[in-house]
């Protein structure tokens, strides 16, 4: 009598069998939902070798990680949710504290600015220590020179100027994004950091897809940017 021997369908399921165990594998270290996690689950015990089953240690393993996979996906659906929740709440509390700055000078760092077309702007430069020469110009979008100011001999601290929006050639600059740039040096000719930054009194709160912008002067600005507020 010859020994008996698996009918070729029967290898077949269990090489299926075997690649959908390691597809589970794979897939458990992957991103997967529940739903996807368990179809797969199924579809390996459906194909599995009849001749050498699953294991029960093996399925019990299995559903261990299904349910690992289903406790990790509602962990990070309770997450994502509180991130919205947490999101509409800053913007909630941010809308209330601009509305309360109408009306107060407020300074905002950095030298970024959005001119209106009109108005006049302050902007300021920090000096860690004094300086013999300060030029703070101001540039537009393009990085192009609109406006240059020169001051000489100047102590440690805040420092600022008046830009009313016209250019070194007295025209009036248009509407769009602009920048002051300063450039300091002490009297030995080394340069000395300073840290721009823009400051007036704020007209009104504008409220977008981009956020909370306030109007300081002639210029929009982030709230976000907003480093110090006046006594009004």
């Amino acid at each position: 009598m010859q020994p008996f021997a698996s009918p070729p369908a029967s290898r077949s399921s269990g090489a299926s069998s075997g690649a959908a165990s390691n597809a589970l594998s794979e897939t458990a270290s992957q991103k997967v939902g529940k739903d996807g996690f368990l179809k797969i689950l199924v579809t390996q015990l459906k194909n599995q070798n009849p001749t050498d089953p699953m294991k029960g240690r093996d399925f019990a393993s299995q559903l261990a990680q299904f349910s690992s996979v289903e406790q990790l996906t509602g962990i990070s659906d309770q997450l994502e949710q509180q991130k919205t929740s947490d999101r509409a709440l800053t913007q909630s509390i941010n809308s209330g504290v601009a509305t309360d700055l109408i009306g107060r000078t407020v300074e905002a760092s950095g030298g970024e600015f959005t001119w209106a077309g009109e108005g006049t702007m302050t902007l300021g430069a920090d000096l860690p220590s004094g300086a013999s020469n300060v030029t703070m110009t101001v540039r537009d979008a393009a990085g192009n020179a609109v406006h240059t100011r020169t001051l000489d001999d100047v102590p440690a601290g805040p420092q600022e100027i008046s830009w009313d929006g016209t250019t070194d050639a007295d025209a009036p600059a248009p509407a769009g994004n602009y920048s002051v740039q300063i450039e300091a040096t002490d009297a030995q000719g080394d340069p000395v950091e300073a840290r721009p930054y823009v400051a007036g009194r704020v007209d009104r709160v504008a409220f977008g897809k981009d956020g909370t912008r306030l109007w300081v002067g002639g210029a929009k600005l982030p709230m976000s940017r907003v480093r110090s507020v006046a006594a009004p």
